[in-house]
């Protein structure tokens, strides 16, 4: 427990320095998400092992570092060529290694481009919005949804959530999760949140609801990322950080909420809030 608080504490103020360094240009912080993402993709291609060949391998860990830059300094239509030609590349190493690559190699490297770099493409449109609370629920609605679950449900325990795919979590503790969000949410509102209603109520009500969210979506990834690391046989994608596992088993919720997040503050913005 003791290991687990500590590196958690440590990993609160390594995000915490990014969001300073953002101050100064908020590029800084792009370096962070790229290093979640090329991070996220070695515990991916390395839980996959034999079944994706060197070449496939090498083209999954390149594609976050060629992605993120050319999303960042050139924009959409760049970045959607980008992803084409990694497409036709990972497609095309079934006549170039056509005796070792298989159909499933090239889904699973695909796979590999999607999640996590391609779903963590939100919070990097997030970060270049004008709304600071925004960036800022991505990194703690989830860690807010997993600590409540975690306390609610060690407490609680009670009947399962989903035992054939995560046999520790609870329902308890999922409601718990819940909490965390909302509590989560409310408090980014009343710290940086901006405005958007005639009625602070409205907007802490608004809030929670995306709390309530935010803390669903996270949950939920969570059970992904369970079932992907069930379907590989393995217990943890990394030892990055002790006690914790790897990068994708801490911001595996995150990756499903940014989603939701990004839907979200693109509508208020296209509507002039």
């Amino acid at each position: 427990m003791l290991k687990r608080t500590l590196t958690g504490a440590v990993m609160t103020a390594f995000v915490v320095g990014f969001f300073f360094l953002r101050l100064i240009d908020v590029r800084f912080f792009d370096l962070l998400l790229l290093f979640i993402a090329a991070v996220g993709t070695f515990e991916l291609v390395r839980a996959f092992g034999e079944r994706l060949t060197r070449a496939q391998k090498t083209i999954a860990c390149i594609f976050p570092f060629v992605l993120y830059p050319v999303y960042v300094f050139f924009g959409m239509p760049w970045m959607v060529t980008v992803l084409i030609g990694f497409l036709l590349l990972s497609l095309g190493l079934l006549v170039i290694e056509h005796r070792t690559a298989t159909p499933e190699g090239v889904g699973l490297t695909l796979f590999a481009h999607a999640y996590p770099s391609c779903v963590l493409l939100p919070v990097v449109t997030l970060n270049h919005m004008d709304n600071l609370g925004a960036l800022i629920l991505c990194f703690v609605i989830a860690p807010c949804a997993d600590v409540f679950a975690y306390l609610v449900g060690s407490a609680l325990k009670g009947r399962k959530l989903c035992p054939e795919i995560s046999p520790k979590k609870t329902v308890s503790g999922a409601v718990g999760g819940i909490v965390g969000g909302i509590v989560g949410s409310v408090l980014v509102y009343f710290c940086v949140g901006t405005p958007l209603f005639s009625s602070r109520v409205w907007d802490a009500l608004f809030f929670a609801g995306i709390g309530t969210v935010g803390a669903l979506l996270t949950e939920f990834g969570d059970l992904v990322e369970s079932m992907i690391k069930r379907k590989t046989g393995i217990k943890d994608m990394g030892k990055i950080f002790p006690g914790h596992g790897g990068m994708l088993d801490r911001v595996d919720g995150m990756l499903y909420a940014s989603a939701f997040l990004c839907f979200v503050f693109c509508l208020l913005k296209a509507g002039g809030f």
